[in-house]
């Protein structure tokens, strides 16, 4: 990990989700004073009774200390001269960017956009997805098999919540399906009423339960499949990326999110997070997480049998 990256999280939703509300209480809380936040409307998140002081037509400043700026034409040009506008002292120092999408877009193009892009890549770093669900429909929502939804939802690391207050039941089998849909993926409830979390202080990645290698470790929800497992053998690095590149370039939009930490027969392990045909650098750590040193892997796809992937990974990675 880069010390010099600003470290970046999404904040998506579907349209409805409570994810404007989360927004406004981001904005106001003083542990986000030293965040720069790219939202899409000034209006719609209501920023007024919060305004110290204008910065630029599309920049200001809240009594929070926190940035609140208005994403205009392409994102790439927002983020570039947000981080000038740093460099030249034209706006407060800021430690970290919160971007918000629109209810009906995915989070993939902007990974996408930082990644793509060698000022921002070398500036910044996507830390995590913050996906906002609607407990009263998120249920609904997952049945009926959304693109838009099951994109936001399994490019997540924290799943929130929101409404549960008014669903607590639905919230409660919300959690259940997630439980078994997104493997490793940190799930919270949030009510109305309730102090909004420091993402800040979260976990940047969480790895998947040791599953064990069984193709009973395939799960559905609704069109979505998940397959987890475990290997006990380290695995040939160059055979991996071999067949993930494979995997990705013929089926790159069925591969909704795949992550996982593995053994690579050296001293430390490699994690490994992508969404979509995206995959983010590798990350080298410097100490295993767990206990024994097993590689772990859950790959979440649609429109593809997980028991195709499970087979291909088992002839051209364990058996090379």
């Amino acid at each position: 990990m880069n010390p010099t990256q600003n470290p970046v999280i999404i904040l998506t939703g579907f349209l409805g989700s409570g994810k404007t509300t989360i927004l406004q209480k981001m904005l106001a809380a003083e542990h986000y004073g030293d965040t720069a936040v790219l939202i899409n409307e000034f209006g719609e998140v209501g920023i007024d009774q919060q305004l110290v002081a204008p910065i630029s037509p599309n920049v200001v400043l809240l009594d929070s200390g926190c940035l609140c700026c208005q994403i205009r034409g392409e994102l790439k040009d927002s983020l570039v001269g947000l981080l000038d506008a740093r460099a030249q002292k034209q706006v407060p120092p800021f430690k970290r960017i919160v971007i918000e999408t629109t209810g009906l877009a995915e989070p993939t193009p902007i990974i996408a956009t930082i990644q793509a892009d060698p000022l921002l890549t070398h500036q910044l770093r996507v830390e995590r997805t913050v996906t906002v669900v609607d407990a009263v429909n998120g249920n609904e929502m997952a049945q009926s098999g959304n693109q838009v939804w099951t994109q936001q939802v399994s490019a997540a690391d924290i799943i929130l919540i929101a409404k549960t207050d008014l669903a607590p039941e639905a919230a409660a089998q919300l959690e259940t399906r997630f439980a078994a849909m997104l493997p490793g993926v940190t799930v919270l409830r949030h009510g109305l009423n309730d102090p909004l979390p420091d993402f800040n202080a979260l976990p940047a990645a969480t790895h998947p339960k040791d599953v064990g290698y069984r193709p009973q470790n395939i799960t559905s929800h609704g069109g979505v499949h998940s397959l987890a497992f475990s290997i006990s053998q380290p695995v040939d690095w160059t055979a991996f990326g071999v067949w993930l590149s494979a995997l990705l370039h013929v089926h790159g939009r069925s591969i909704l999110r795949i992550k996982g930490i593995l053994n690579i027969g050296e001293e430390y392990p490699v994690l490994i997070n992508g969404v979509q045909h995206m995959i983010y650098p590798p990350q080298h750590l410097s100490e295993w997480p767990h206990e024994p040193h097993d590689s772990q892997l859950v790959i979440i796809m649609t429109g593809l049998e997980a028991g195709r992937v499970e087979a291909s990974f088992r002839r051209y990675v364990l058996e090379v």
